[in-house]
């Protein structure tokens, strides 16, 4: 019989290999089934079921020596990213565009929009959930000091993606870059570019409570 944390793990896996279809779903019909939309189905589903889990069975979900702070950790790090994912595939699809898209309305955003609003809603939903059993002090003196750390990561690849920012810009030709330097392009690549400096955070911290525990 499975045990609650092997349902967990389970439907993680199909939640995962799910979005990833929906985001990288072909625009054509495999033997008649839609990937994108099929994946976007059994994503939210999947995702419904995790948060379901998590509400009735919550203490079993993640192992007892984890901390509160530290199950928040793995959860915003994997909606952070899945959604650096779904801006990156944004990204991707916008760069195959002939015409500059110069007016929000062109910008082809409604499923990376979605996406996010749902993304948002289910992390807000899950970090309320972890801590409806929490006492009144939700971290101790360790979590903060790995929260100071992994801030401070976080500010150092933004750092070093400004310097190597200000490398490219002097280096490389304007006509090369004029199309990423256009306004709603090169507004979406910086909002992209604080996302990662999310994940670097949310990667940093999840390194130091496992090498804590060691």
């Amino acid at each position: 019989m499975w045990t609650v944390r092997r349902q967990w793990q389970a439907l993680m896996v199909l939640a995962l290999v799910a979005c990833m279809a929906n985001l990288f779903g072909p625009a054509e019909r495999w033997w008649g089934v839609d990937l994108g939309a099929t994946g976007a189905t059994v994503f939210h589903l999947c995702l419904a079921g995790l948060l379901v889990l998590m509400a009735l069975k919550d203490g079993e979900v993640f192992p007892d020596a984890w901390s509160l702070a530290e199950r928040r950790a793995w959860v915003g790090l994997v909606f952070t990213a899945l959604i650096l994912v779904a801006a990156g595939k944004f990204l991707w699809v916008l760069s195959h565009f002939e015409i500059v898209p110069t007016r929000l309305y062109q910008l082809p955003a409604r499923n990376l929009v979605s996406f996010i609003v749902v993304m948002g809603i289910a992390w807000g939903v899950a970090a309320h959930l972890l801590g409806r059993r929490a006492g009144p002090v939700e971290h101790d003196e360790r979590d903060l000091r790995l929260r100071f750390q992994a801030d401070r990561a976080g500010d150092w690849a933004l750092s070093l993606t400004v310097v190597a920012s200000v490398v490219l810009l002097s280096n490389v030709a304007a006509p090369t870059l004029a199309w990423w330097l256009q306004q709603l392009v090169l507004a979406n690549v910086l909002i992209a570019v604080l996302i990662a400096k999310l994940l670097v955070e949310h990667v940093a911290l999840v390194a130091l409570y496992v090498r804590a525990r060691r």
